[in-house]
């Protein structure tokens, strides 16, 4: 007898399958999405990195209450709009979580205590091109030069004039060595608050995918980037698919001893581990 063909996962099939408690299927979701997430948060969250897979398993717990409930309200049409969900859903979790001491403490100082909040994240963008914008965001982020030129394809001394803004108080930002948030609970504050901050004309992420794959005309994309440069909420998202796609290529992958622990915050049965001669015999 011909040996059973292994049907490959893609998105949609790892979506409907996880759903459906597969432990095969959250291996794959855990091979696809794992190191991204753990890429994100090496970025974003504080500390010397002990707490990060604890936040990434929150996420899939919360992803697997309710009978997946959280889970089956993501998008199901696209990757990376489902991404950009999975997104702000763990960097919510490290803002609310481990790292919301620290940003309730610079919240609670004294005028002028915080080093970045909304407000002046606005006055640093205000009037910028949106490209200047991205590229001042990513650095804010945490994010090298060298990163933000393969993230978005366009060398960041392009933006040199608009850096400036960023000395003396952020000039800890221009001298990254590593993609590492120099204020990682303050940023997290900002990323959170601009995530609440939806507007009615704000645009729909395939939108934002639509001109980011250069599918879009000029005439047709120069509203849409106009809002995005005026609107925190956008920029945010947009920003956000930007990471998401670069990472998703370039995260390297999850060891065998992280994939088991992972699975294991997931309510699924591991399948049976066959013998040796199982294995080689059938």
């Amino acid at each position: 007898m011909a040996d059973k063909k292994t049907v490959p996962y893609t998105f949609h099939k790892v979506r409907a399958e996880c759903e459906q408690a597969n432990a095969d299927a959250w291996r794959a979701f855990l091979n696809f999405y794992g190191p991204l997430c753990l890429r994100l948060l090496e970025t974003y969250a504080a500390g010397d990195g002990t707490a990060r897979p604890g936040v990434f398993e929150k996420l899939l717990r919360q992803l697997a209450e309710n009978d997946f409930e959280r889970l089956r309200a993501m998008p199901r049409q696209s990757e990376r709009e489902f991404l950009n969900d999975v997104r702000a859903l763990l960097l919510d979790i490290a803002f609310e979580g481990a790292f919301q001491g620290a940003a309730a403490g610079a919240a609670g100082s004294a005028e002028g205590g915080r080093t970045i909040d909304r407000d002046t994240l606005g006055k640093l963008l205000l009037e910028l091109p949106l490209m200047h914008q991205e590229m001042l965001f990513f650095k804010l982020s945490g994010y090298t030069d060298a990163t933000i030129e393969r993230m978005l394809r366009v060398a960041p001394h392009v933006a040199a004039k608009s850096m400036e803004r960023l000395a003396p108080a952020h000039a800890a930002a221009q001298r990254l060595e590593q993609d590492r948030c120099p204020w990682p609970a303050e940023w997290l504050a900002v990323l959170h608050e601009a995530r609440a901050a939806k507007q009615e004309a704000c645009k729909e992420l395939h939108e934002f995918m639509r001109i980011q794959d250069g599918q879009v005309s000029w005439y047709d994309k120069e509203p849409t980037e106009k809002h995005i440069a005026g609107c925190l909420y956008c920029l945010e998202r947009w920003t956000g698919l930007r990471e998401v796609t670069y990472w998703r290529r370039l995260a390297p992958a999850l060891s065998t001893v992280e994939m088991e622990r992972f699975l294991r915050a997931l309510p699924v049965a591991a399948a049976p581990t066959k013998s040796l001669l199982k294995r080689v015999f059938g």
